[in-house]
């Protein structure tokens, strides 16, 4: 009845032509199953018996012929057919699709999530309205980029055509007082128009109105969006409101939304009061703004470029002292706030490309594999009339179908693993909140799976289609697995698999080793058992004057000292580390004036007596601050051993008096060098050591200043009893930024830890992929082989001599992939030479570690598969066969 019916469909499908097409296809696989079962009754061997099915049903093919290639098939009814049997194909193969699935799940997560941080940090428009057109506009010496002073800001505004608004602004803190607890805010001041140059709207009130940056002018402030929500719930009527910041009342006039992140993310923003001394002529030398601009329509920035270099020339001859060598850079705003992560986050973007690529390329063998063992079925599908396109569609249909189903894994993998980025990322990577999963983010997802799919597809695909009928009836009839041209596309992907590993790993050593020395690297200091925090004095009647602020600093420092475990309490304006940028250039009194880039600067840190003691800051010559230099006596200063270095190559700086153009309370900065003390790493562990010049605190008193405490109690106990200390001096001051000195240092390599973690991750994984790959390539090979294997054993083949056989098949393909790696590696890493400190991007030891752990691990993975080919028993191998 089952012949007659496949006769029936087979007349049939003459005449109903596509619509009998799988029906007839799965009746005709269930007739060869059963004719195959009928000829192992009569004593055939398995293999025999299909073959004598499939040779028997071969007359079937003429009821096909309209059906060929998918002749008389709507395109839309021929990709339902194929998906149809791709998912009953992978269904029947649970183990084969779970692993696939989940090796492109972990490249395509990995390219997905590390792309989510390129687009969120690199890509993505600044949230302001045409974000093209803004600038960042900075001064510049010797190429290098430096902050913008007062006056030369007023004068850009001034004579700038080309640029249709600019704006100065710097970050500072305030304290906000009179509406619960005193809290410690980041603040930024700006001039009045800033967020008419961001063409920024208010969420709710106003922003300033011109003039309101007027010294006179009445204070106002504008909250973030953030602090409005967290300290105000959201409520509408705080505009309007007076608060206290600093102790004066303030106005608030608007809500900033929360895209407004210039000059940096600030909880108020203020306005610019600029006073007679900051525009004075002799202050052109003191750099302290960000300066932003937006380039008029229809201007290139070329163009403003040129006219900002001329004003920057007609500045240098209207004051010669201070503005000579000094230029102007116009950069866009975007390229200025990410800075220098762009090629660090491309070099991971490219990294765990390679990763992807060895998952496909593992994929790939498995479907090549896969591909091998369905010479039966495949011998039916070209029976039926199914050409070699058709063949080479259904498996690329089948790749295409792999590639969804881990795209959709590694999506959800992305979401996870970009919350675990942003939980690790280090607090500095820029723009870090505008990382997520947006729309093109998924549609950089979906055409990576697509590409994926055929990337990993296209091979076995054409060794699918390029079979005919006769070698598969052969093929299937000897129950072999695969074919020389398979067993060859596989080997040739696993030498790519190794060359892609070797590649990053080279890479993450050279990352590794360059962490490694940074880590060792002296920053000047000792931060073990050192803590900081914050303090700001409110600039009200209580603190106005110097007497006041020497007072209450010195109350606070002796309370703390007193604290069990205490060895040493001092302030200082500015730590090293901590990104904190606050230099002059200076005079040597009685030498010339120097000009230009010869015209002597120094980063200025004020600080009491026994700051270096609790710091760890040794005495190289001289003495240090002490009791004498108090306010009235004679001005004294502490010099870096930079400066005299730099300055005084040929004199002894002791008793040289040097003078600054910027000052308090009508005193210039400046005084005698009575000491000189070690170097310290101001700005990051791999930059140059600067030069410093140390004021005394006693002559000099500020109303904000880091508190620095040297204690072998436990941090938390440190800041308890300071926090004591403050409340019974003032419970309006704030703590602010509490945290161990050493946290400092670590947060200052928080970046490079990021990216050598990363990459040394990616590598891992590729490594671990690539093994898989050399594992299943020989296993694979020995299976194939079982039958030589057992007649070598069986004709006196020792086990070492078996398991030499497999493992120097598979070394070759190891070093194939080893060679072109280091030829690829020696080529690729120099793209990592911004990022290594201290190490060659060509570094002999990482060259030769890289390839030998890859190599140990690889000959690990082949001598599994050696070890059984040489256990087996040659007379149930070959019996079986």
């Amino acid at each position: 009845m089952r012949r007659l019916r496949v006769a029936v469909l087979r007349m049939r499908g003459l005449f109903a032509g596509h619509r009998a097409d799988a029906e007839l296809r799965e009746e005709f696989e269930s007739h060869i199953e059963l004719q195959a079962a009928e000829n192992i009754r009569r004593g055939m061997a398995p293999h025999e018996a299909r073959r004598q099915a499939l040779v028997a049903s071969g007359g079937l093919t003429h009821a096909t012929e309209s059906m060929r290639d998918g002749r008389g098939l709507p395109w839309i009814e021929t990709l339902l057919a194929d998906l149809r049997y791709g998912l009953r194909a992978l269904r029947r193969s649970p183990a084969f699709t779970g692993v696939a699935a989940i090796t492109l799940a972990l490249g395509v997560g990995a390219n997905t999530a590390i792309f989510s941080v390129v687009n969120g940090v690199v890509l993505r428009p600044l949230p302001y309205p045409e974000p093209d057109r803004l600038v960042s506009v900075t001064s510049t010496r010797a190429g290098q980029a430096m902050a913008v002073s007062a006056r030369d800001f007023m004068d850009w505004r001034d004579q700038a055509k080309t640029l249709s608004g600019l704006s100065a602004g710097v970050v500072s803190t305030t304290i906000l007082t009179g509406s619960g607890e005193p809290e410690r805010l980041s603040q930024a001041r700006v001039s009045a128009n800033a967020f008419d140059v961001l063409s920024m709207r208010p969420l709710l009130g106003r922003a300033f109105l011109p003039r309101e940056d007027d010294a006179s002018a009445p204070r106002v402030v504008m909250l973030s969006e953030g602090l409005w929500r967290r300290r105000f719930g959201g409520d509408s009527s705080i505009v309007g409101r007076m608060l206290l910041f600093d102790g004066f009342p303030t106005k608030v006039i608007g809500i900033a939304p929360s895209g407004v992140r210039w000059p940096d993310v600030a909880d108020v923003w203020m306005t610019t009061r600029f006073t007679q001394r900051d525009l004075a002529q002799s202050a052109r030398g003191a750099r302290w703004l960000s300066v932003v601009g937006r380039v008029a329509p229809n201007t290139p920035i070329g163009v403003a470029s040129a006219e900002m270099d001329g004003i920057a020339g007609r500045l240098a001859q209207l004051d010669p002292t201070h503005n000579t060598g000094i230029g102007t850079r116009i950069t866009p705003l975007l390229a200025t706030l990410v800075g220098d992560v762009r090629r660090p986050l491309l070099v991971l973007l490219g990294a765990v490309g390679f990763v992807l690529l060895i998952a496909c390329a593992n994929v790939a063998s498995l479907t090549l594999a896969r591909v091998a063992t369905r010479d039966a079925e495949l011998a039916v599908r070209t029976a039926l009339g199914a050409g070699r396109g058709r063949i080479a569609r259904q498996i690329l249909t089948e790749s295409l179908m792999l590639a969804v189903a881990g795209g959709a894994l590694g999506l959800g993998l992305a979401f996870v693993g970009i919350k675990a980025l942003v939980a690790i990322a280090p607090a500095d990577l820029p723009r870090l909140d505008d990382v997520a999963l947006d729309a093109r983010v998924l549609g950089f997802t979906f055409v990576l799976t697509l590409i994926t799919g055929a990337v990993f597809g296209l091979v076995p695909a054409l060794q699918g289609a390029t079979v005919d009928l006769h070698d598969r009836l052969r093929s299937a009839g000897r129950g072999t697995f695969g074919r020389k041209g398979s067993a060859r596309s596989r080997r040739v992907l696993v030498v790519a698999e190794m060359a892609l590993a070797i590649v990053l790993l080279t890479g993450a050593g050279l990352l590794l080793r360059s962490f490694a020395l940074l880590r060792d690297v002296d920053p000047g200091f000792r931060a073990a058992q050192v803590v900081t925090f914050g303090v700001t004095l409110p600039p009200d009647a209580r603190y106005a004057g110097a007497e006041q602020q020497r007072q209450f600093t010195a109350a606070l420092l002796d309370g703390i000292a007193r604290a069990p475990g205490v060895s040493g309490a001092a302030t200082s304006f500015g730590l090293p580390l901590s990104g904190d940028n606050f230099g002059f250039t200076f005079d040597v009194v009685g030498r010339a004036h120097a000009s230009g880039d010869n015209e002597p600067r120094a980063q200025a840190r004020v600080a009491t007596r026994e700051y270096f003691a609790a710091m760890g800051i040794p005495l190289v010559r001289g003495r240090l601050f002490d009791a004498s230099d108090r306010d009235g006596a004679r001005q004294v200063l502490v010099i870096s051993r930079e400066v005299a270095r730099r300055y005084f190559s040929n004199e002894d700086p002791i008793g040289k008096y040097l003078q600054t153009g910027w000052g308090i309370a009508g005193k210039r900065f400046g005084g005698e060098v009575i000491g000189i003390v070690g170097d310290v790493r101001q700005f990051a562990l791999d930059r140059d050591r600067a030069a410093h010049i140390y004021m005394s605190y006693e002559q000099w008193p500020l109303n904000e200043y880091d508190v620095v405490v040297r204690s072998t109690s436990a941090p938390a106990a440190v800041f308890n009893a300071a926090r004591s200390v403050l409340k019974r001096l003032d419970p309006q001051i704030p703590m602010n930024g509490a945290r161990p000195l050493a946290d400092i240092v670590d947060r200052s390599l928080g970046q490079r830890r990021f990216y050598v973690t990363l990459l040394a991750a990616f590598a891992a994984v590729a490594m671990l992929l690539a093994l898989v790959g050399i594992y299943g390539v020989v296993a694979y090979g020995v299976q194939q082989r079982r039958r030589e294997i057992g007649i070598r054993l069986a004709l006196g083949a020792s086990y070492g001599r078996v398991v030499g056989m497999v493992l120097s098949e598979g070394l070759y393909l190891v070093a194939s992939g080893v060679v072109l790696g280091l030829a690829g590696a020696l080529a690729i890493t120099r793209l990592l030479d911004a990022l290594l400190f201290q190490v060659s991007a060509r570094d002999p030891l990482t060259f030769a570690v890289a390839p030998a752990l890859l190599t140990a691990a690889a000959v690990l993975a082949c001598l599994l598969p050696a070890r059984s080919a040489a256990r087996q028993n040659p007379v149930d191998t070959i019996r079986a066969d």
